[in-house]
């Protein structure tokens, strides 16, 4: 068996020595018989003859020693290669608008894929990810995405159901003042039971995690550190472990420090013990943590959510005055970011998957009309003895080497590209998308290009093979025979070019309507004059300023130092800027004189708190009332401002102001407020839902030590940023400016990804409408070209130039008409489906579907002009003559 397989890649690897030794052997054996003859006393001349009957064709032996190696296959699959390499050298022309359409085809989805594959299927590198789990408690209102909690009492009753969770941790994240040289500056933190890390699967790189014993307050003052926390802060010094570092001023003992990329939940710089007091255990009333588990092996997430809901119910009746009408919600840790990434880059994939079949679409036109260049070519073939088969081996194997070839250019040109798109947005944005820092070409995506080549070159040459399947050998071989197409093979091609006109409406259609949302979205965030802002954060330390009145009175010396600055022309606080990529903490809250008789019929709003002057640096408008003034102390009635669309929805028929809400369901204790004043909407950030109802707090009345600063002037802002140092430096050494940066880039940052898919739309959009034009036009040219004899016909009895001409572009409109006219309904759907899935972000416009439809006729008016005007200047007697 081992001699048999030797010999066999001996005669495929060595073949000029194979076929030597066989011409050697061949010639030997037929000496041998001639001298044989001649022995036997017959004449030399009458000893070849005989010994040429005896053998047969020595060509027809050699093929079928060829046959007995079992390498036939792979040689002739090696000489139809070969063939097809020489082809393409032969035209080049065509080689390269095919390898270019392929490569933009199978690139646009390799670059696509890329993204999908990082931030939908894989977000996180962490151990059996499909097993990791968030849980939170669901009070019957969207309360956003950074509501996802529960209350630790029922944490501590779902992560007694182990025959559901091998186990579960809790987390609470936010900022820490982190003292250096003197000075507090806010850092991203999380407190974290003791089994967090073991939930995740993930150990310290150096050092060790918290113990149980760690997770109790006065034993809670280790830190275990980032791996970016340690090199940027600490040096990457291994003298870290053990020291100290102070948080809220207090000294944290360094005990760990975790791999590179680990910042889970982004992007967190250390984690601290949660340590809750046993009344903190105890509370079932406030949703305050988050929670992570790990599912048990073979339990799915559908099971794990009924074991829960009946837990759920039974708190319910435990606890009715915490835990009415709450419901539990679970969820794979990867899908936790889909509401965001899912509708975007499955309408990205799905634009290139487009832009795939319009380039194949495009390709078998271009490929039709070669081939009727082909069609003696292939005739003979059959004529000489090949069988069918064996010609549909050497179409697929061109077809397949000429994707091959576009697969090689794609990976080459895919790592340039990937790295484009996602250097293409602020890392003060992707920070906080898991995944984005992997988005990479690796084994994965080039198995998905490979693949892809692999489908689109089959589907090639299966079209070729079908195409010569039909080849009439008498009319084809026949000496002057017009070697035409078929009438079907005609009506495949037009119904190639009415799916190309099909896809190229759907995707301009689709880029259309996300760049005009682009638009609409900076023109929302271009209202607040954004590059005259400048913006800042100031965080008070905790332990320092721990009454109201303390921050209450640096807040009202900070707006006045700054608003004492030359130039300046406004200055006010806020708790969350817009576009600032964080969500306002929603609540709920009462109307005066509603009836509620459960928490979940009680609305919920967004809640900000700003300082009198905000409105007017950010010039959102007030519609109605007053806004908040320095009168509005903790000792004077309690007010609010409301956003225009919760005015209308709660107070439809009278006048918001005057009115009287408090925060909280209707069976809280919280205290009445009153509406002061009604503003214009504002959108927070591009994926919130527009008009979100909003409650403004009077800074004054609910101050915050964490607070935004946003300083208006009348020239560059960024030279203010120095002077605002030296004036919170002169009001507290210890504060720190952070996140100093004008508003624009602040927008600018926010809306970068629906810019970038914007960018990546319109790209697809472009190539689609090229490579439709480049249809109808191929179409059209070689219907001309075959029916030049006929036109020829018709002007020599008389018919006009003009009469023709009509007559192909009436054709080009036809083709184009019936494209449309399928395509028109299913834009309508798809956009539709688009501004429902993607927050709102796309609105159907019937304009837009119109538009593209117009400029698609245009160019298939052109694509028919120039072929036909061509075939006019031809001389009668010429096109007679050309058969």
């Amino acid at each position: 068996m081992l001699d048999d397989l030797r010999y066999r890649l001996r005669a495929l690897l060595r073949r000029d020595d194979t076929e030597e030794q066989l011409d050697e052997e061949l010639r030997f054996h037929y000496e041998q018989e001639i001298e044989k003859q001649i022995e036997s006393g017959l004449s030399r001349e009458e000893a070849i003859r005989r010994a040429r009957e005896r053998f047969g064709g020595l060509e027809q032996v050699k093929e079928e020693c060829r046959d007995a190696r079992g390498v036939r296959f792979l040689e002739n699959l090696r000489q139809d290669f070969h063939y097809g390499l020489r082809l393409l050298r032969k035209s080049p022309g065509f080689a390269g608008l095919a390898i270019l359409t392929l490569t933009l085809g199978i690139g646009a989805n390799t670059a696509i894929f890329s993204m999908v594959n990082a931030l939908l299927l894989h977000p996180y590198d962490f151990r059996d990810l499909d097993r990791l789990v968030r849980v939170w408690e669901y009070r019957g209102v969207d309360e956003g995405f950074d509501s996802r909690r529960l209350a630790p009492a029922d944490a501590a009753e779902f992560s007694g159901s182990t025959r559901i969770f091998r186990s579960l941790a809790t987390y609470q994240c936010r900022d820490f003042n982190l003292t250096v040289n003197g000075a507090a500056e806010p850092v991203r933190g999380c407190g974290i039971s003791a089994n967090f890390f073991e939930v995740l699967g993930v150990s310290a790189a150096m050092g060790r995690t918290f113990s149980a014993e760690e997770d109790r307050p006065g034993t809670d003052a280790v830190v275990v550190l980032s791996h970016g926390f340690w090199q940027r802060r600490m040096g990457g010094q291994l003298s870290a472990l053990g020291s100290n570092i102070p948080i809220n001023g207090r000294p944290y003992t360094v005990i760990g420090i975790m791999p590179r990329g680990f910042d889970y939940p982004v992007p967190m710089e250390f984690w601290v013990p949660l340590a809750l007091t046993p009344a903190e255990k105890a509370n079932r009333a406030d949703l305050s943590l988050e929670a992570l588990a790990r599912l048990q092996p073979g339990v799915g997430v559908k099971q794990a959510q009924a074991v829960l809901a009946g837990e759920s119910l039974r708190l319910e009746q435990e606890y009715p005055l915490t835990n009415a009408n709450r419901a539990v919600l679970v969820m794979l840790l990867r899908k936790e970011l889909y509401s965001f990434t899912l509708p975007i880059f499955l309408l990205l994939q799905a634009a290139a998957l487009f832009v795939l079949l319009l380039a194949i679409a495009n390709l078998v036109n271009v490929h039709f009309a070669r081939m009727i260049g082909r069609q003696k070519e292939l005739a003979l073939r059959l004529a000489l003895g090949g069988t069918r088969s064996r010609l549909a081996q050497l179409l697929i194997c061109e077809s397949l080497e000429l994707s091959a070839i576009s697969a090689v250019v794609t990976i080459a040109a895919s790592f340039w590209s990937v790295r484009v798109l996602r250097d293409s947005i602020s890392p003060d944005w992707t920070m906080w998308v898991p995944g984005w820092n992997a988005i990479r070409v690796d084994t994965t995506v080039l198995a998905f290009t490979v693949l892809v080549a692999i489908a689109a070159g089959v589907i090639f040459g299966l079209v070729s093979v079908l195409h010569a399947g039909k080849l009439q050998l008498n009319q084809t071989l026949k000496e002057g025979g017009p070697g035409n197409m078929t009438r079907a093979s005609n009506r495949l091609r037009s119904g190639f070019v009415v799916a190309q006109v099909m896809f190229a409406l759907t995707l301009l259609v689709c880029a259309g309507l996300m760049i005009q949302g682009f638009t609409r979205l900076a023109n929302i965030y271009g209202g607040f004059e954004p590059a005259s802002v400048l913006k800042a954060e100031i965080t008070l330390p905790e332990k320092k300023y721990d009454s109201d009145a303390q921050v209450v009175n640096f807040h009202r010396e900070l707006l006045q130092r700054t608003a004492a600055l030359l130039g300046v022309t406004g200055v006010a606080l806020n708790s969350n800027n817009p576009a600032s990529n964080v969500d306002n903490p929603t609540t709920l809250f009462t109307v005066e004189g509603s009836v509620a008789q459960k928490v979940s019929d009680t609305p919920s709003a967004d809640v900000e708190v700003a300082s009198p002057g905000y409105f007017q640096v950010l010039h959102i408008p007030m519609l109605a009332g007053r806004g908040f003034t320095e009168a509005d102390t903790a000792t004077a009635p309690a007010v609010v401002m409301v956003s225009e669309s919760m005015a209308k929805r709660f107070w439809p028929e009278d006048n918001a102001l005057g009115r009287r809400i408090k925060l909280g369901a209707f069976n809280s204790d919280a205290k009445w407020l009153t509406v002061i004043g009604i503003v214009g909407d504002v959108r927070q950030n591009w994926w919130n839902p527009p008009g979100r109802p909003v409650i403004y707090e009077c800074s004054v009345q609910y101050p915050d030590r964490g607070m935004k600063l946003l300083l208006r002037t009348n020239s560059s802002p960024e030279k203010y940023g120095s002077s605002l140092r030296e004036i919170v430096r002169g009001l507290d050494a210890e504060v720190i400016v952070n996140e100093l940066g004008t508003l624009e880039k602040e927008v600018g940052d926010s809306i970068a990804i629906v810019r970038v898919m914007g960018m990546l739309m319109g790209i697809f959009g472009g190539v689609a409408l090229v490579l439709s034009a480049i249809g109808v036009y191929g179409v059209l040219a070689e219907s001309v070209a075959q029916r030049k004899r006929e036109f020829g016909v018709r002007v020599a009895l008389g018919a006009r130039p003009g009469d023709i001409l009509r007559q192909v572009v009436l054709h080009s409109l036809k083709l184009t008409g019936i494209g449309l006219g399928l395509a028109l309904p299913l834009t309508v759907v798809i956009s539709r489906a688009v501004s429902h899935y993607v927050f709102g972000l796309v609105a159907m416009n019937f304009g837009v579907p119109l538009f593209f439809a117009g400029t698609l006729l245009a160019v298939g008016v052109v694509a028919a002009y120039l072929p036909a005007r061509r075939v006019m200047g031809v001389d009668p007697i010429v096109a007679l003559r050309h058969e």
